[in-house]
């Protein structure tokens, strides 16, 4: 091989030499590099897992919002619902105590028309008596006593009121 120009002694030289570069690379830089990379996918890892999980409790809170908010909608719809039933019975309340009311003005003031007219019937009668009474002086020219003549007219218009 020496005719070739290969050196056996060069080759082995060259093969230790390379076995020991080879180690003195894996020992120095291999393993702090493995190592590095193990730490930044632990790293990676963690950061997934920690996000993962953030997400969650995000998703979480999404939830318990959205349970409350559907709570505080329901509880509101209810209280829109029985403000508006507390309304609609006030108002019926006032709408009956309105007509109530009214008939009470109603019936009060037929009984204080009835109470006028019966008042006017007696006032018109006293009259009519009055001018009977002096009618009849006049016509008749005799003097009876007042009361005797009060009795017939009153006879007379109890007659007519029959």
């Amino acid at each position: 091989m020496e005719n070739l120009g290969i050196d056996l002694r060069i080759i082995v030289a060259y093969l230790v030499n390379f076995a020991i570069l080879a180690v003195i690379l894996w020992m120095v830089a291999y393993k702090p590099v493995l190592a590095m990379l193990e730490r930044r996918r632990q790293e990676i890892s963690d950061g997934l897992a920690a996000a993962d999980k953030v997400r969650a409790e995000a998703e979480e809170e999404r939830e318990k919002f959205e349970g409350e908010l559907t709570a505080v909608k329901q509880s509101s719809q209810e209280e829109a619902s029985r403000i508006a039933k507390v309304t609609e019975g006030m108002r019926e309340k006032i709408l009956a105590d309105a007509r109530q009311e009214a008939e009470a003005i109603k019936t009060k003031a037929r009984a204080d028309i009835e109470a006028e007219r019966q008042a006017l019937q007696a006032e018109v009668q006293r009259q009519v008596a009055d001018l009977t009474v002096v009618l009849t002086r006049k016509i008749v020219s005799q003097s009876i006593n007042e009361t005797q003549h009060r009795e017939l007219v009153d006879k007379f218009l109890a007659e007519m009121g029959d």
